[in-house]
């Protein structure tokens, strides 16, 4: 299994690093995506979680599906195939993934480059919806970051406050405020602007020192407290930490495309896009 899981991960992250076969869930590192295959990918096991194509012995198609069991739904990693191979060739490993899933999984999702022509021919053959868009932003370390005293870390008392305004700022994303909560560690940390009342904003951050891995996951500021620079504060020490404390040089975010006032404020904060994505979702019955 290791060293299916090990021509899986270089397979993909070769392809992974064009825009044209990019696709969001997968990094492009072969370190960190044998590391997430080998221990955080699927409720499967991972010769049930990909369909994978070989010419004369040489991988030319990849597609795997992160599983869900708990909902029934999945991210899909891929298609990947090598150059110059048809979008027939998406349609075989798709048929090959949804058969051998079957029932356990009833809708697919999908976040690619719009420049993955590929995929989008793939997603339209098989009957997929079109989504939002969104830009992945990438910001370099900056040499003295100031944070502001307003922001700290959040406290235990303040767990409820935070779950309350992550849930009704994300209703429908993949984590709620509780799944948060239940990852905090020494990487996986929230910031947050505090008020007598609750928070007024937060930042959850997801550092991964090894590889040279940082995130913004989700950042939100009550409505009623806008307008007061917390957006920026909250930004401003999620950087900090991730790269003076842990040492990242690279931090990224996605941002819906559609928010300009955020994506000023981010690039303000020294964010710069670096893909335009599409998200997708494909329900089988």
């Amino acid at each position: 299994m290791q060293k299916f899981l090990e021509a899986i991960s270089t397979f993909i992250a070769l392809a992974n690093q064009k825009a044209e076969h990019h696709v969001g869930y997968c990094g492009d590192m072969q370190e960190e995506i044998l590391h997430t295959l080998s221990h955080e990918f699927s409720d499967l096991p991972a010769g049930e979680s990909f369909a994978v194509i070989h010419e004369a012995g040489t991988i030319i198609g990849v597609l795997g599906a992160d599983v869900d069991l708990g909902d029934g739904t999945a991210e899909l990693w891929g298609p990947f195939v090598k150059e110059g191979q048809p979008v027939e060739l998406a349609l075989e490993l798709w048929e090959d993934l949804t058969m051998r899933l079957g029932d356990k999984v009833h809708t697919y999702y999908g976040f690619y480059n719009e420049q993955n022509t590929l995929a989008r021919n793939f997603l339209c053959r098989v009957g997929a919806c079109k989504g939002s868009q969104h830009l992945i932003m990438h910001a370099s370390k900056q040499k003295g970051v100031k944070v502001d005293s307003r922001v700290g870390e959040l406290g235990p008392e303040r767990h409820m406050s935070f779950i309350k305004l992550h849930d009704e700022a994300f209703p429908e994303t993949y984590m709620s405020g509780l799944d948060i909560l239940k990852r905090l560690d020494h990487e996986h940390k929230v910031f947050a602007v505090e008020s007598e009342a609750g928070i007024k904003g937060y930042a959850y951050v997801k550092g991964k020192p090894t590889y040279n891995e940082g995130t913004i996951e989700f950042i939100a500021v009550d409505p009623a407290e806008r307008q007061q620079g917390i957006g920026t504060a909250l930004t401003k020490a999620a950087l900090a930490f991730l790269q003076d404390e842990l040492g990242i040089q690279t931090v990224s975010m996605t941002v819906d495309a559609g928010h300009e006032q955020a994506i000023r404020l981010y690039g303000r904060a020294g964010f710069e896009v670096v893909h335009r994505m599409e998200h997708y979702v494909v329900r089988v019955t």
